[in-house]
Formats: structure tokens, C-alpha cells, sequence
């Protein structure tokens, strides 16, 4: 009796512990999550950047037209310039009987120009 109770002790403290490879099960299914979630992130971070540049080059593109339209109507031509050092703005301007319609081109970056936004406005004479 004594011989069967401490083969079944030692039985329950083999049992009781984890085997190395259930060890290395564990953390190559706890590698591959992280590696999963990493690229998750990184993506999230870059189309939060991507719509804050969008976001911004509208801003950048309104404003503009808003001071096209507190000038004199006769002074509005076509015309390109900078903002913040990082969008190109581009507008031309097609005259009709009374009025301009105004269209205009943000690019982002300066440098490679690979985004681009189009807005439009009609100013008619006074």
C-alpha cells in the first residue's frame, strides 16, 4: 500500500508541472500573435498619419480659396504656391460672362507631389 501511494504522488507531481514543449507551443502561439498585432499597429499608424495629411491638405486648399474670394474679383488669376512647407497649390481660373470658376490642386508631399485633392469654387462678379 505505502509503494502504490507514493507512485501515485509522484505520478501527480509529474502531472502537475508543463513539458518544455508545451513550453515552446505557448510561445511560438505567443510570437505569432505579437508579430500579428505589430503589423496591425503599424498600419493603424500609418492610415492615421495618411488622413491627417489629407485632412490638413483640405484645410490648406479651403483657406486658400477663401482668400481668392476676399480679392478683388479682377485680381483672381491662375496661380501655384506653397503651404507649410509640405503642399504644392495649384488653381486655375476660367473666366465666363459673370463669374470665375475656380479650381484647385493640393499636392502633398512637395517633394514627390504623389497625393492630390481637387476643390472648386464658383466667385461671381459684383
Amino acid at each position: 500500500m505505502e509503494n502504490n501511494t507514493f507512485i501515485n504522488s509522484q505520478v501527480s507531481l509529474i502531472q502537475k508541472g508543463s513539458t518544455l514543449i508545451e513550453v515552446l507551443i505557448a510561445l511560438v502561439l505567443l510570437s505569432l500573435l505579437v508579430v500579428g498585432l505589430n503589423s496591425s499597429v503599424i498600419s493603424l499608424i500609418s492610415s492615421n498619419f495618411n488622413s491627417k495629411n489629407l485632412t490638413t491638405a483640405t484645410i490648406v486648399g479651403n483657406s486658400q480659396l477663401e482668400k481668392l474670394r476676399l480679392l478683388n474679383y479682377y485680381d483672381i488669376t491662375t496661380d501655384l504656391d506653397t503651404a507649410r512647407n509640405y503642399f504644392i497649390l495649384d488653381w486655375k481660373v476660367n473666366e465666363s460672362d459673370m463669374s470665375k470658376k475656380i479650381d484647385l490642386t493640393v499636392l502633398w508631399p512637395k517633394e514627390t507631389q504623389i497625393h492630390s485633392i481637387k476643390l472648386s469654387t464658383i466667385i461671381a462678379e459684383h
